[in-house]
């Protein structure tokens, strides 16, 4: 998404300063007793006079450390898209893990383990994501088909074809040729004002097409079916891109000013 990224280069304090995520306060430590280094620590949130509860897991597998919000209508209280509040909340709340004086050191090794990877991470990916002008299929393709398919999805992209009148009421945003494993995007998903995740969404759900391909069911050929919207939703910007469309899909009826790239099924 546009916002998060051009919020990667801004210090992580800053941030946290900016987002106000609220009074943080640390339940008590719970340490397993299993042979992995493992913790559960609960934590609740003071925002607007609400109290929201949440619960920070560290563990010895990838990733070390995970954050949970019980209470999901505490992102609602953001302007920012949900990825990014989760990501600095997660900073915030693993710096207070690493002032507890009773903490166990391997335990404080493995949460500054994460944090050195999550920044790691950050600079790999800044020359993909800080622009929100790169609206290159192929890298976003390429870089969706590593993070979510394994490097399974086997297709062609490209643009499609745009005309100059107003769409009456609705437009395919993308589209996924079965036979030719050809994904399509609408050229006005080019446009400046289209939000990043709408477009990284959209290729997204393409792709989805090809992981759990439709199947037919009394009669009827199922394409959205439960295993496509359980993957579907895995995209980490889904919540932000479905908002915006929302709100802002009567904007995409009109054709865009700039001629769109013309290509032949």
């Amino acid at each position: 998404m546009a916002c998060l990224m051009k919020s990667l280069k801004t210090p992580v304090q800053t941030l946290v300063k900016a987002l106000n995520l609220g009074i943080l306060s640390l339940g008590k430590c719970q340490m397993s007793t299993s042979d992995s280094v493992a913790l559960n620590r609960m934590f609740t949130l003071k925002k607007k006079g609400m109290d929201y509860v949440g619960q920070v897991r560290v563990r010895s597998e990838n990733p070390h450390a995970r954050i949970e919000v019980f209470n999901e209508s505490y992102f609602e209280e953001f302007d920012q898209p949900e990825a990014l509040v989760r990501d600095y909340l997660t900073e915030k709340v693993l710096s207070r893990l690493l002032k507890d004086k009773e903490l166990p050191e391997e335990v404080k090794d493995l949460i500054q383990e994460h944090i050195e990877y999550q920044e790691l991470l950050t600079e790999k990916k800044e020359t993909v994501l800080i622009s929100s002008n790169d609206r290159d299929l192929d890298k976003i393709f390429e870089r969706f088909n590593s993070e979510y398919f394994d490097n399974h999805i086997q297709a062609e992209i490209r643009w499609g074809r745009d005309v100059k009148s107003r769409n009456k009421s609705g437009f395919r945003y993308g589209s996924y040729d079965e036979q030719k494993r050809i994904i399509r995007i609408h050229p006005r998903l080019k446009q400046d004002f289209v939000p990043i995740s709408v477009l990284e969404l959209t290729i997204y759900h393409e792709m989805c097409h090809q992981y759990a391909p439709s199947y037919k069911r009394n009669g009827t050929w199922q394409s959205h079916h439960p295993e496509f919207k359980k993957k579907e939703r895995e995209y980490k910007n889904f919540k932000e891109a479905r908002k915006w469309e929302k709100h802002n899909w009567h904007r995409l009826l009109l054709p865009s000013e700039e001629n769109s790239e013309s290509v032949t099924a």
